[in-house]
């Protein structure tokens, strides 16, 4: 019994170092890309003698980021307030009509397609529209990250709600559990891995969206100091603040991906098994 108890925690202790060593490798090879480009790009820039007002050096876009900190950072938040308002509209109105769909096939059949063909038309045409509706405050800008995070969140939640087995409703339903047990208590389970994972896209999505809105009719946020720093042909600026964006995006997605360990941890630890069994 001890000698089991013993080969158990070695088994547990061998799958986590597995696991440590797949992360550093996850986070070295694309640390190790990103250097080996900023180098090349660098020296690139100092052979040729390329312009700074065509293609900055990262040592140009580096010296942007520290003379425009300020001026950055203060554009930088009205993008995020105005990500994060789409968001949780977005992401609330969709899991509302994925719980509908669920529960009544006429409404999925009814307006799904609705839903696809309001997500395929293109993002950059659907802002003026947005902006001649609602004006050109923050509305708008909300308006369009809600749209964009809508229709991610609509696909991963139906998929996951109806990925229950039919024998698992069966036996609830044997057992005489009502629709509100069944969905909290076997649909809701099953779907949060879905659910997280148009959580990690839309996030993303939003604050993309968020600064392509801003593209049009704004007065702050990082969309706005790229309009404004492509006008002024600002090419270090211009870069600077779109380090700043992809560094914005990749944050808001580490967040999604931190709140879904806590939030499901089966799910975290189903993967740590596959890959010590690996």
């Amino acid at each position: 019994m001890t000698s089991l108890s013993d080969s158990l925690r070695a088994l547990r202790r061998g799958g986590r170092r597995t696991s440590l060593r797949q992360r550093a490798v996850r986070i070295a090879l694309p640390t190790a890309v990103i250097v080996v480009i900023l180098l090349l790009w660098q020296a690139a820039c100092d052979v040729f003698h390329v312009a700074s007002y065509l293609i900055p050096s990262p040592a140009a876009i580096g010296k942007a980021l520290w003379t425009y900190r300020s001026m950055l950072a203060s554009n930088t938040l009205p993008t995020l307030e105005q990500a994060a308002a789409g968001f949780v509209i977005g992401n609330a109105v969709a899991l509302g009509l994925a719980i509908w769909f669920v529960h009544a096939r006429v409404a999925r059949q009814s307006l799904y397609p609705l839903a696809i063909v309001v997500q395929s038309m293109p993002l950059v045409a659907l802002a003026p529209i947005f902006v001649i509706a609602l004006g050109e405050g923050s509305s708008s800008k909300i308006a369009m990250t809600a749209l964009i995070s809508f229709f991610p969140m609509l696909v991963n939640a139906t998929r996951g709600f109806e990925a229950v087995d039919r024998p698992l409703i069966e036996l609830f339903q044997s057992v005489a559990a009502s629709r509100l047990d069944i969905f909290f208590k076997l649909r809701w389970r099953t779907a949060l891995p879905y659910i997280f994972i148009g959580f990690r896209l839309t996030a993303s999505l939003c604050v993309i969206g968020a600064i392509i809105a801003e593209w049009i009719g704004a007065s702050s946020g990082l969309g706005y100091v790229v309009i404004n720093s492509t006008y002024d042909f600002n090419a270090p600026q211009l870069w600077a603040s779109m380090v700043v964006s992809s560094v914005l995006v990749l944050c808001v997605f580490g967040l999604a991906g931190l709140v879904e360990r806590v939030a499901v941890p089966w799910q975290q630890r189903s993967s740590a098994d596959s890959a010590s069994r690996m």
